[in-house]
């Protein structure tokens, strides 16, 4: 199940956790801007998800990228035609 942030919502207080906190390592790691296709291939490596559809772990790789963006963790890039993501490297807007 994925949850998806409203406007407004808090991240959590000890930062992410479980897949996300894997997601935002990898991010951390590899640097650059992401797709719910580069999530996904992280993803896909995850025991925690091997047994749901392909298709479901690239629904939850978008929303995951999507709340990261609204906590503040990631920065949301439409410049080329299609939602990219990249690491958040301002101190001031971070959770």
């Amino acid at each position: 199940m994925t949850t998806t942030v409203q406007a407004g919502a808090q991240a959590p207080a000890a930062g992410p956790t479980g897949r996300l906190a894997a997601l935002l390592n990898a991010i951390r790691a590899q640097g650059g801007r992401w797709t719910t296709n580069r999530a996904f291939a992280v993803y896909r490596h995850l025991p925690a998800l091997a047994d749901m559809p392909l298709g479901k772990v690239r629904v939850v790789a978008r929303g995951d990228l999507r709340d990261l963006a609204a906590w503040g963790w990631l920065v949301a890039h439409d410049d080329t035609g299609r939602r990219e993501y990249s690491l958040n490297t301002r101190k001031d807007v971070r959770p």
